[in-house]
């Protein structure tokens, strides 16, 4: 009988909370489901921004502006189409952002304005949206184009951009 009252209350406290827990897990993306054209995983998308920012410090731009950061950038409206509150979301807009004002052209700064405002349009209350504006304004203030000047990336104690995207995607630490 003891047994029983003591299976009847557990069960009328995990009850409530499943939902809950349903609900906070529905709005991330699966690690192994694609998204866009060229069928990438959330973990691709950030492999591909990651990998697009060190071929554009070996001098690799063109081809990548026109390859894996438009596949990332298609991959991302359709991840954002299934799960429009994932978190990851805003995370991967920034990281794109940082790897074009890396670019230093025109273009590098067209695209890094186009995704600051997609990132502030559909998440602007996150820190991902202050950051981005923080950058973008810091890379164009002044009279010249200063695409390396990230005073929010070293003042987050991220130190440089991928060591802070690493860090977003690091597992978070047992409590």
């Amino acid at each position: 009988m003891v047994n029983l009252r003591l299976a009847v209350l557990a069960l009328a406290f995990a009850l409530p909370a499943a939902p809950v827990c349903a609900q906070g897990l529905s709005s991330l993306a699966p690690a192994d489901e694609y998204f866009g054209h060229y069928r990438l995983s959330v973990l691709g998308i950030a492999n591909s921004i990651r990998d697009s920012g060190n071929r554009i410090d070996e001098g690799n731009v063109g081809s990548t502006l026109d390859g894996p950061l438009m596949f990332a950038t298609d991959a991302i409206r359709a991840w954002e189409k299934q799960y429009p509150r994932d978190p990851w979301i805003a995370r991967d807009l920034f990281a794109m952002q940082v790897v074009y004002l890396r670019v230093r052209s025109p273009r590098g700064l067209d695209l890094a304005r186009s995704t600051e405002a997609w990132l502030v349009a559909d998440y602007p209350n996150t820190r991902e949206a202050t950051d981005a504006q923080i950058a973008l304004a810091d890379a164009t203030s002044g009279d010249e184009f200063r695409p390396t000047g990230y005073a929010v990336l070293r003042s987050s104690g991220g130190g440089e951009a991928w060591e802070r995207f690493a860090a977003l995607r690091a597992p978070l630490p047992p409590h």
